[in-house]
């Protein structure tokens, strides 16, 4: 990382939802993710002697000075056959160490851990310079944390855009010439590598959609870009019922294996469905208000008759959730508040507790839509009117370049920008 200038780093990138296929695809489906119009933000400032980490949403704070990490680490990084650095279990342990952190896998110990880890293998692969520099790291996040919506994929991919941007091995985009899909590879790269530090053995799932943004389809660990995915207005939930994605998936395996013939039927319906609602998306594209689509793959239904479809692929799709036993009296609470006005609802993600979305259809009035979120918030639940199908990681210039995005800052991010921001 040079020391040439003082520069500061902003970055932001999305959470994620499941659209359809949660479980099934662990089973050989096709399951479907979206990014979240929630994001992520990291700035990151130089300070020469120190590295810090402020997380105010975790009250989270942590310094530890550069002679310090130069001396106990510089060894310490192994390199792999593309010269990427990498700590090994030993690294680890004493990584551990280092930050004065117990073995205890809270969202505030693993989150120091993931920034070290990044920041020492980034700094030691990808620098210029021979050692550790300074810098200051200021993250936030609009996700709320454990609720299945890729809080630490948005944190792993915005922090790894930073440190590549600040190290200079990634090029600073513009919008005549935006990061290559090398360059964002790179990224998701590195993003996965924080994922591990925190999951063990990710997907790798969150960290795409957080990275390339937009829509992807994944089954047998293969990934595919939904092309052009429409931008689709979302009514999301969070129940605050916290869940166990083990033993839920377990779960779901036991009931296969004693009703093979009952739930296997299951898994091949909402297969169709994600199938069905890829054709939907390709039929929405570039559609506006209600109108018909002459050439659409639906044969030539209008908009309203399309987001139709997709409300009853949700409904339908909920419903087998909860044969399969991942669905939960909160989930169904909210399901049942929202039908009361013709709002359609599924659980997205590891399903018993978590977070519960809806698509909004075009026209449906505010007002109405105020009524809902504040039923919904009379019964404790957390709620929010945000898109799907947005960009992926992303550099801003500055907090004005966020908020012409269409991106909303947390209330914790007020980044003290230094006289060189790039």
């Amino acid at each position: 990382m040079s020391q040439t200038h003082p520069q500061t780093v902003i970055t932001s990138a999305p959470g994620k939802i499941i659209l359809h296929g949660e479980h099934a695809v662990v089973h050989g489906t096709t399951a479907l993710a979206a990014s979240l119009n929630l994001r992520s933000f990291m700035q990151l400032t130089s300070t020469p002697g120190i590295v810090s980490l402020s997380f105010p949403d975790l009250d989270l704070v942590g310094e530890w000075e550069n002679e310090d990490i130069e001396r106990e680490f510089s060894e310490v990084v192994q390199l792999s056959e593309d010269s990427s650095g990498y700590l090994d279990a030993e690294g680890m342990t004493k990584l551990t160490t280092f930050a004065g952190l117990t073995d205890d896998v809270s969202t505030r110990n693993l989150a120091v851990i993931a920034f070290l880890y990044l920041y020492i293998c980034i700094a030691k692969s990808k620098s210029s310079s021979s050692g550790f520099v300074g810098l200051t790291a200021l993250a936030t996040s609009n996700l709320p944390t454990g609720a299945g919506l890729g809080s630490s994929a948005a944190f792993s991919a915005s922090l790894a855009a930073g440190l590549l941007l600040f190290c200079g091995a990634i090029r600073l985009p513009t919008e005549e010439n935006p990061w290559t899909k090398g360059d964002r590879e790179l990224i998701n790269r590195w993003a996965y590598e924080g994922e591990r530090v925190i999951h063990g053995n990710p997907s790798g799932i969150d960290n795409a959609v957080s990275v390339f943004g937009g829509a992807l389809s994944y089954k047998g660990k293969v990934f595919n870009a939904l092309e052009n995915m429409p931008s689709l207005k979302i009514l999301l939930v969070n129940t605050k019922v916290p869940r166990s994605t083990k033993v839920l998936v377990a779960g779901v395996k036991a009931k296969l294996e004693k009703y093979p013939r009952v739930i296997r039927p299951v898994f091949e319906s909402i297969e169709e469905i994600s199938k069905k609602f890829q054709s939907v998306l390709k039929a929405l594209l570039g559609m506006g208000q209600v109108k018909p689509v002459g050439d659409s793959p639906e044969g030539g239904q209008s908009s309203e008759e399309l987001y139709e479809t997709l409300e009853d692929l949700i409904d339908m799709n909920q419903s087998f959730l909860k044969i399969i036993g991942v669905s939960h009296p909160a989930i169904e609470h909210v399901c049942s508040v929202t039908s009361e006005f013709d709002v359609h609802s599924k659980l997205t993600g590891a399903g018993g507790g978590g977070c519960v979305f809806a698509i909004i259809r075009p026209g449906y009035l505010k007002e109405r839509l105020d009524i809902v979120m504040k039923g919904l918030e009379e019964h404790g639940y957390d709620s929010w009117i945000t898109f799907i199908g947005g960009p992926g990681v992303a550099h801003h210039a500055n907090l004005g370049d966020i908020e012409r995005r269409g991106f909303i800052l947390p209330k914790h991010f007020i980044p003290e920008i230094s006289e060189k921001v790039i």
